[in-house]
């Protein structure tokens, strides 16, 4: 009988499921723009660097894996991998992956932290992913609804976001991924700030579990200040006005409108950041009806409602509904209501400007509704009219504020490469009608007499284009050029370097047979245009070769020439193509007898 129990015992003993480790998946943004600089360093070699630091510091019990996007072709949103499985002792691994990996492609995010949670087995264990990302999601998912879900259908998930050089704007659009599943948005500027970030995320101890909501339990230890939210006025559609305000005014924090009872943070149809002893002003939604205004801090931990307060929108028979503000140079479109009459149209004009003419842009509203206009490049305040073609001349029927921000672009890409070769740029932009990408001399100033260009809004993917090289080395710039309203502005000027390309080989025979078929065989950088060509012995032009073979054409090692009917000394040479130019680098003699 004893022994009876004693195997029962034992039996449900190894029977029981064991309880499983608390795992963490690091997603690591391997995208193009990684190249960008922070302090003259790219940032794939910040991340990296800090990343092995704080990995080295895990105690060996810790279970960590490593998911990346981006890292394996530029332009495809499904290019995610999961690197390296959830483990104890796993971080010289994922170091070592992090080394290795190349930096090129998109920002599928959203995505990537899905596959993360269900590598994870959310929603059976508990899971904490830890996103780096130096960008916001560029393939149409949104991350906030994702983290909506994944709080809802996970055990005990929580995903921590390490903005690495995000905007102020561009946390915004990412912090909710972090707040709504209870973890931290961080944002790192340099790379004091980064190993910071990845020592409360990746090096953190774990939270212990609670049944209690996660805010609850961040709330306690939060003091939460006092805030009040109100408004007097009762606007039209696609108005401005006025809320007074009382809080913190700590960085960051803002009021903003949604509809009534929106509890989430995020995906606001209008805000503004407070400035300390100032009402704010918002701007109307285009459909009547009551909405909520509310103060929301940018507390130590996360964002909060602190006060809401309400707004009714009331309908109007004339209206313009358009952006508070929009970038210099960027196109925006603005929703109309009015008369509709031929020859009427919206405008964009200087503030305070009464006249019914000189409007620095303006879309006829027979073109259709939404009208787009295009913003000046000059930074400032600026009024949208709806004007009334009539028969006793035109009538400003409204007229409604609008703020002109100063612009931003950013460049990434490797800091040198071959002279010739093709290079792809990872750009973020307004993204107008006529913005480029160039890349010029060190020095050039002019926004004209470019080397090579590519216009932004031609970019296949929405994100990278690419510039063939000169075939000259040297110091050069690669630009983000502004087409706007009053011209073209430079935004962002990034120093490049074009090399030498690595020294090109070619054999063949010293002495052949007139008309004869030569097979050469060649190395060199193989680019779009390179070939081999047959010339006079001396030939400086590279032109009116006498044979000639496209390297791209060949097996990629041989090239078949034919000698000339004359006999004579030749000479074969390998031909570089850049953008601007060709370029022997390398001949060898024959002779034709």
């Amino acid at each position: 009988m004893r022994l009876s129990r004693i195997l029962l015992m034992f039996l449900c003993v190894v029977s029981a499921p064991a309880l499983a480790a608390e795992r963490t998946m690091i997603v690591l943004d391997a995208s193009g723009s990684m190249w960008g600089a922070i302090d003259g360093r790219p940032k794939l070699e910040i991340a990296r660097q800090a990343l092995k630091q704080t990995l080295a510091k895990l105690p060996p019990t810790a279970e960590v894996g490593l998911m990346a996007y981006g890292h394996r072709e530029k332009g495809n949103c499904a290019d995610i991998e999961l690197v390296v499985s959830p483990a104890a002792g796993s971080g010289a691994a994922i170091a070592a992956a992090a080394d290795k990996m190349r930096f090129l492609g998109k920002t599928p995010l959203t995505e990537s932290v899905r596959q993360a949670a269900a590598a994870l087995r959310s929603t059976e264990d508990k899971a904490t992913v830890i996103l780096i990302t130096d960008g916001v999601e560029t393939c149409q998912a949104d991350p906030c609804a994702l983290a909506a879900e994944l709080e809802k259908t996970g055990v005990d998930f929580t995903a921590h976001v390490v903005g690495f050089g995000l905007t102020r704007e561009e946390g915004r659009q990412v912090a909710c991924l972090a707040e709504r599943t209870g973890g931290r948005y961080i944002r790192a500027g340099n790379e004091a700030e980064l190993k910071d970030a990845l020592a409360q995320t990746v090096a953190a101890p774990p939270a212990p579990k609670t049944t209690a909501p996660k805010t609850a339990a961040t709330q306690a230890s939060v003091s939460v200040p006092q805030a009040t939210i109100s408004t007097p006025a009762k606007p039209g559609i696609g108005a401005g006005f006025l809320v007074k305000w009382t809080g913190p005014a700590a960085t960051n924090d803002y009021v903003d409108l949604v509809p009534a009872g929106t509890k989430e943070i995020g995906g606001e149809l209008s805000y503004a950041y407070v400035e300390k002893g100032k009402d704010a002003e918002l701007r109307a939604p285009g459909t009547p009806g009551t909405y909520d205004i509310r103060y929301v801090w940018n507390g130590p931990d996360k964002r909060r409602v602190l006060a809401t307060g309400k707004v009714e929108v009331v309908d109007s028979k004339v209206a313009l509904v358009a952006p508070a503000s929009v970038p210099a140079g960027s196109a925006f479109e603005v929703t109309w209501k009015g008369p509709g009459q031929a020859r009427d149209y919206v405008d964009l004009v200087p503030a305070g400007h009464k006249e019914a003419a000189g409007e620095i842009a303006y879309a006829y509203t027979e073109q259709g509704n939404p009208a787009t206009l295009r913003a000046p490049g000059d930074v400032g305040k600026y009024a949208l009219r709806y004007v009334l073609e009539a028969a006793g001349g035109r009538q400003v029927l409204v007229t409604v504020p609008l703020e002109v921000t100063a612009a931003s672009a950013a460049l990434a890409f490797p800091p040198k490469a071959p002279a010739g070769s093709a290079l792809t740029v990872n750009w973020r932009g307004p993204k107008g009608a006529g913005d480029y990408v160039d890349l010029v001399p060190a020095g050039h100033k002019e926004t004209s007499g470019e080397t090579a260009y590519a216009y932004v809004d031609q970019s296949e993917d929405g994100e990278t284009v690419e510039l063939r090289l000169p075939v000259k080395p040297g110091a050069y710039v690669i630009r983000y050029v502004l087409e706007g309203a009053g011209g073209r502005r430079e935004l962002a000027r990034v120093p490049f370097t074009v090399e030498e390309v690595a020294p090109a080989t070619l054999t063949a025979p010293a002495h052949v047979a007139p008309d004869a078929a030569i097979a050469v065989e060649w190395s060199g950088p193989n680019g779009d245009g390179d070939y081999v060509d047959l010339v006079p012995a001396g030939k400086a032009e590279t032109s009116d070769e006498l044979s000639y073979a496209y390297t791209r054409h060949t097996d990629g090692k041989t090239a078949s020439l034919t000698a000339p009917g004359t006999p004579g000394r030749y000479e074969i040479r390998y031909v570089l193509q850049g953008v601007d130019a060709r370029r022997v680098i390398v001949r060898i003699p024959v002779e034709v007898r």
